[in-house]
C-alpha cells in the first residue's frame, strides 16, 4: 500500500471537538488511471479519549458516502460528564501530545499496519510455493513408474 497524500488536510472543528482529515493510498502496481481508496478519518473527542470513526472506500465514492458519516457523527453524543465541554482542569489529566501528534502517531501506525500486513503476505507467498513445489514433487514420485526388472 502506498500513501498518496492527503485528500483532506488535517483540521479541527471546534465547535464539535472534532478532528478530522482523510488519505488517500494505492497498492502498489496499481494502474495509474485507478481511482484508489480514502481512508477518511474523524475523532470525536471527550473529557477520557476519543472516540474514531473510519470510512475505508474508493476515491471515486467518498463524496456519495460522507453524508452517512455525517449522519453517524451527528447522532454521536457522550454521555453527561464524559463530554469533551465536562473538562476540569483542577482535576483532569491532561494529554502529553497535541492534535497533529494524534494525527501523526495514527498515520504512522496504519503505515506500519500495512509494512507488517505485506510482509507477512511476502513470507505466507514463499511458504505456500515450496508447499506446492514439494506436494507436486512428493505426487511425481508417487506416480512414477518403476523400471522393470
Amino acid at each position: 500500500m502506498e500513501i498518496q497524500g492527503w485528500v483532506e488536510r488535517p483540521h479541527y472543528d471546534a465547535a464539535t471537538h472534532r478532528l478530522i482529515w482523510s488519505m488517500a493510498a494505492r497498492s502498489k502496481g496499481q494502474p495509474a488511471d485507478d481511482p484508489g481508496a480514502v481512508n477518511y478519518n474523524t475523532y470525536a473527542l471527550g473529557r477520557d479519549g476519543y472516540i474514531s470513526l473510519n470510512l475505508i472506500t474508493g476515491r471515486d465514492r467518498v463524496d456519495a458516502d460522507k453524508p452517512a458519516v455525517q449522519k453517524l457523527l451527528a447522532d454521536l453524543d457522550f454521555k453527561d460528564g464524559k463530554r469533551y465541554t465536562d473538562f476540569n482542569a483542577k482535576t483532569d489529566k491532561v494529554a502529553e501530545y497535541g492534535l497533529a501528534a494524534l494525527v501523526g502517531g495514527i498515520a504512522a501506525k496504519k503505515l506500519g499496519l500495512f509494512a507488517v500486513i505485506a510482509a507477512f503476505l511476502a513470507k505466507f507467498a514463499k511458504v505456500a510455493i515450496l508447499a506446492v513445489a514439494g506436494f507436486g514433487a512428493a505426487i511425481a514420485k508417487f506416480f512414477k513408474r518403476k523400471p522393470s526388472a
